[in-house]
């Protein structure tokens, strides 16, 4: 590639970034850093767009303990962000095992990149290129992928409250390499990269450059297929969405079971995927039908669940939840209220807030007896409880039962307790009436 084709290149690639960013208009920009030769030709970029940028910038490397030169890599990393003066940040993770280990080692990096779109206008960019996309769609075929599998990488997606931005997915290997020497980076080379054993290593190094060779290009006209095949997508997951959403409750992790009543088992599937999808969970066949026949169609006493990706399903009174693996709590953990504004709940349950005034400061806020004294407990189902207004004491399992609550649910309810007595469900009912209160608490959730 001669000098002027190397210029246009790096041209290419800064406009290419800055016309992304220009279009989200984030506050935040966090950098996916493996250290790789594309993520270092993403960072060299984006030090250079942000001498004139509005965003904050920062880089995020995964260490995840899978070769022994990853110490080497997570310090190259460092090293490199500081030459930039780049705040840079890293988690360790650790798999045990090879099974289905390039899975679960993208799921772990994913799951540590989340926590850095907990706003808005927060975006987490990858290095994935064109390449990278022609390896995903021979994987999606070789795994009899729908259209959304054949639609390829997406080039933003929602992630968590934030978006995951893929700005290279037009550039090639080619590129990003013609501007890496250029630029003179420098990065590490992964010795796993070279281990055909791992399928997308085996299409890169065996299968994809034979095409390339016969069809120089493969990878462009590939790329149509897979936007003919996410446009297709989008149309019927708009339809979907359209169907389901009389169903769907509780911040979208309730699904009515009416919703798949009569449906054809490839419709159902859709509209199972439609509201899986919505998390970033893409179930293969065999999981549906698993789904379907041991917690769709288990008795109707029975407790079924099955997991995916760190979520569990339950079914309940004729409707799936969608769940974060419930935390289990000893019978005997209390905390103490001693009259903090706020009180963090334990194992990520939330927290309660408190203020004293003469009337509640908004909706769902509930009433309390003045005091800077209470005992907060869980999972005491069997204690009294009168909620103000109500006939008769109840145990609080049937008032449960009352409130529509999942079994699993139960036992995280914070209960508080004055004089040894159940005064409060928070997020549920109190038993002092609003007119006498002049203490008054909040049940917030994550």
């Amino acid at each position: 590639m001669t000098a002027a084709q190397q210029a246009q290149t790096s041209r290419q690639l800064e406009e290419t970034l800055a016309a992304c960013l220009h279009r989200y208009q984030p506050q935040q920009v966090v950098l996916a850093l493996s250290g790789g030769m594309d993520s270092m030709v993403l960072l060299e970029l984006l030090h250079r767009l942000r001498q004139s940028a509005d965003w904050q910038l920062k880089a995020v490397h995964v260490h995840h303990g899978l070769h022994a030169l990853a110490d080497d890599w997570l310090a190259f990393c460092q090293r490199q962000c500081a030459q930039r003066a780049i705040p840079f940040l890293y988690h360790k993770i650790q798999l045990a095992g090879r099974h289905n280990l390039e899975a679960r080692a993208r799921t772990a990096r994913y799951q540590q990149l989340e926590q850095y779109c907990s706003q808005a206008d927060s975006l987490v960019l990858t290095a994935h290129h064109a390449d990278d996309q022609l390896e995903t769609l021979l994987l999606a075929l070789k795994r009899g992928s729908g259209l959304a599998g054949l639609s390829g990488i997406a080039a933003i997606r929602p992630f968590n409250k934030g978006y995951l931005l893929r700005p290279l997915l037009s550039i090639s290997r080619t590129q990003l390499e013609s501007f890496a020497a250029m630029a003179q980076l420098a990065w590490v080379d992964d010795p796993s990269n070279q281990d055909t054993g791992f399928d997308r290593n085996f299409l890169r190094q065996q299968v994809v450059p034979v095409l390339q060779q016969r069809w120089p290009d493969f990878a462009q006209t590939a790329a149509r297929s897979m936007a003919h095949c996410a446009d297709a997508q989008q149309q019927l997951q708009q339809q979907w969405q359209q169907q389901l959403r009389p169903f769907i409750h509780d911040k979208g992790q309730v699904l009515q079971l009416a919703a798949l009543h009569g449906k054809e088992r490839s419709v159902r599937n859709a509209l199972l995927r439609c509201w899986l999808g919505q998390f970033q969970l893409n179930p293969e066949l065999a999981w549906l039908d698993t789904l379907h026949h041991e917690v769709i169609a288990a008795k109707a006493d029975a407790s079924p669940q099955l997991a995916i990706q760190g979520w569990q399903i339950r079914r309940y009174q004729q409707a799936l939840y969608l769940t974060k693996a419930v935390p289990e709590l000893a019978a005997d953990f209390e905390l103490f209220w001693c009259g903090q504004e706020v009180l963090d709940l334990p194992a990520g349950l939330g927290q309660l807030h408190f203020v004293y005034a003469e009337s509640p400061p908004a909706a769902g806020w509930l009433p309390l007896p003045a005091t800077t004294d209470l005992l907060i407990c869980f999972g005491r189902l069997s204690l009294s409880f009168k909620p103000a207004g109500a006939l008769h004491s109840k145990p609080l399992k049937q008032w449960c039962k009352h409130w529509q609550l999942a079994p699993w649910q139960r036992p995280l309810l914070p209960l508080l307790l004055h004089d040894n007595q159940l005064i409060a469900v928070a997020g549920k009912a109190s038993a002092i009436a609003a007119e006498s209160a002049t203490l008054w608490c909040r049940f917030t959730q994550p």
